[in-house]
């Protein structure tokens, strides 16, 4: 199904009028702002309950940097999850998002994009603070999708952390980390052995060693997350929050 003539195909047309929508019910009901509904639907949606304790205090701030919004039932595409892209003049032209059964995507696939398509690697989590954060450490740690993303800053706000919303990473996205300066690499991607059927495009183990094999303007480090195929399985449980938290920071919570 073809929806590029959409309004909301606009990713900024989207966010704007998203907003308008939650300034609007607020109004009827305080508890029903943006940042609110969307953790309470992300915490449903992913099982997160159980990490609560740890990262409650973090959820409307890491939201807000990485500009993650939930769209509503009742307002058309919704319900759906939104992981807006920053282009490098901070605009968000294009969008990850995840459908949920009843949004006219659902069914398109697990994720869908929307907006323009970038010239550029496409980078979630490239916000200011996470930039001056790689600059500093000269390191990065990469996740592979925009739910892992949000996993770990939420148990580790303070770490610099991105996604290149793949299992991969192009020569863009390699030059793009040398022009911040980064020396060492950690890949924490999903924590799954190829099958016969992921095995031509790799499944997260098997590409974590390619792009091992493969960079050599950086140290590479792999990862692996014990316990759970992703970071944000992780989340399901107490002791994997912990875990994951262990792994990022090297140390206890």
């Amino acid at each position: 199904m073809y929806f590029a003539d959409q309004w909301w195909n606009s990713v900024p047309e989207l966010i704007r009028k998203t907003d308008e929508f939650y300034a609007k019910n607020v109004v009827k009901n305080p508890n029903a702002d943006k940042l609110s509904v969307t953790t309470q639907k992300i915490v449903d949606s992913r099982n997160w309950k159980p990490a609560l304790p740890f990262i409650q205090k973090n959820f409307s701030s890491v939201l807000s940097d990485l500009n993650i919004f939930y769209v509503p039932k009742t307002y058309e595409p919704g319900p759906l999850f939104v992981f807006p892209i920053q282009d490098l003049d901070g605009n968000y032209m294009r969008a990850q998002t995840r459908p949920c059964e009843g949004s006219v995507l659902f069914g398109q696939g697990k994720y869908h994009w929307i907006g323009e398509k970038l010239f550029e690697p496409n980078w979630l989590g490239n916000d200011v603070a996470t930039l001056r954060r790689i600059l500093e450490q000269r390191m990065v740690i990469l996740v592979e999708g925009p739910f892992d993303l949000l996993a770990c800053r939420l148990v580790a706000p303070d770490m610099p952390i991105m996604s290149p919303l793949s299992k991969s990473l192009s020569d863009k996205h390699e030059a793009y980390l040398r022009i911040l300066g980064v020396e060492t690499l950690i890949l924490m991607f999903d924590n799954e052995r190829p099958n016969k059927e992921q095995y031509d495009i790799g499944g997260g183990n098997l590409s974590m060693r390619i792009l091992k094999n493969k960079i050599k303007s950086m140290q590479v480090f792999i990862q692996l997350l014990e316990g759970g195929n992703d970071p944000a399985s992780a989340l399901q449980s107490t002791q994997g929050a912990k875990r994951l938290r262990e792994l990022l920071k090297g140390d206890d919570l």
